[in-house]
């Protein structure tokens, strides 16, 4: 129970401390410093503030028990969480982020658009756009139904990608913090970002701003590309955003097109790089040898699940008696994939012995599977080899 405790409190600080420094940074102690970078003229109301955190503290609580149901309890077998860093590239962590960001992004636009219909607007995603001018409070503020909706993203992208501890805790970390900025009512991009091509790819406070004070349009989280494919962007949005720029740098010359595809095609390298970086053999579906017994093991997947089949074996007195009884016997049962390259909950059936053990499997490496038996009291270790 502690340790559930300690994750909602994780997630209040995380949204206390993010939305919470934004808005004392931007609303509170540098108000005047920051007026050129402010996207609306309307003045924060304290009803909007209290209104904007009792709902995102609801949704907080929603998205926070979401995520624990598919990592802390059964469900978790149909995920693809890793825990050991080497069973993966080191790159995968990075470019799963990246992956799991697109995805986000992707599932978001297509909700949103959704609850922009009108009778989801109506009953439902009317409460997030009682804030016309949003503050960084704003970023979980959702009817309940909303949050759960929000939150499906989760399983989705637990299940689709195989995610290690680290790049999680990342993509958490940075969407929310991408949410905040979404929400700030101030632009804080740099000088230079106008002219990148990270402008015509790349969201911006203006983006999400205009959503909340037109009403429709600028669908997109992190990314601009759905709405301009779909041609659902705000036509207003790039005149709006030079107007507060202009207010910030006064008016500046252009970056020339061709440092845009120099900086486009360092971006595309490293991408690839990254992908061709990305190496994992991680099926235990194939034939296996036991050197203990010189049997032939022929492990398959059936809905979910691995099993092993005995199919042959070295010393002939031992493969006459699988071909007369043991063959197509099933001696392995029930193995579920727990991490990349870990299977467990299963049983292995010993032919010689007569006994049925619990076991777990390891995937040392694409040619070593490592078996980890326990029958009563009593515990062994054995290897298997690929052919």
């Amino acid at each position: 129970m502690k340790e559930y405790l300690i994750y909602f409190l994780i997630a209040f600080v995380r949204y206390f401390s993010i939305a919470g420094l934004a808005y004392i940074v931007f609303y509170k102690l540098f108000n005047k410093q920051f007026v050129n970078n402010k996207i609306q003229s309307r003045i924060m109301k304290k009803k909007d503030v209290i209104r904007e955190i009792l709902y995102s503290t609801q949704s907080t609580i929603i998205i926070t028990l979401i995520g624990l149901l598919m990592l802390k309890t059964p469900l978790v077998k149909f995920t693809n969480l890793y825990t050991n860093v080497n069973d993966f590239s080191i790159w995968w962590i990075p470019l799963s982020i990246i992956i799991a960001l697109i995805l986000h992004d992707t599932y978001f636009y297509w909700m949103h658009r959704l609850m922009h219909k009108p009778k989801l607007y109506k009953k439902i995603h009317l409460i997030h756009h009682k804030s016309i001018n949003p503050s960084p409070w704003a970023s979980y503020s959702f009817h309940l139904f909303e949050s759960i909706i929000e939150a499906l993203i989760a399983p989705i992208i637990f299940i689709l990608l195989p995610l290690h501890p680290i790049a999680i805790f990342t993509f958490v970390f940075l969407g929310f913090t991408i949410n905040v900025y979404g929400h700030l009512g101030y632009e804080i991009t740099p000088k230079w970002f106008r002219h990148s091509f990270l402008f015509e790819i790349l969201n911006t406070s203006t983006h999400h701003n205009i959503h909340h004070s037109k009403f429709k349009g600028n669908y997109g989280l992190y990314f601009r590309i759905w709405d301009r494919l779909m041609k659902t962007e705000h036509p207003d949005y790039v005149k709006e955003y030079d107007k507060i720029q202009e207010k910030r740098f006064g008016t500046y010359k252009p970056i020339s097109m061709r440092w845009k595809y120099i900086s486009l095609s360092v971006l595309t390298a490293i991408l690839c790089f990254l992908m061709l970086s990305f190496k994992s053999d991680n099926s235990i579906e194939g034939k296996w040898k036991d050197e203990e017994n010189k049997v032939v093991i022929l492990i398959y997947k059936n809905k979910g699940e691995f099993f092993g089949e005995l199919i042959s074996a070295e010393n002939p007195k031992d493969d006459k008696a699988i071909k007369n009884k043991e063959k197509d016997v099933v001696i392995m049962k029930n193995f579920v994939k727990k991490t990349n390259k870990n299977y467990c909950c299963g049983t292995i059936y010993l032919p010689k012995k007569k006994v049925t053990v619990k076991a777990t499997l390891t995937l040392l490496d694409s040619k070593t599977l490592q078996i980890d038996g326990k029958f009563g009291i009593f515990k062994g270790t054995h290897f298997w080899e690929k052919l």
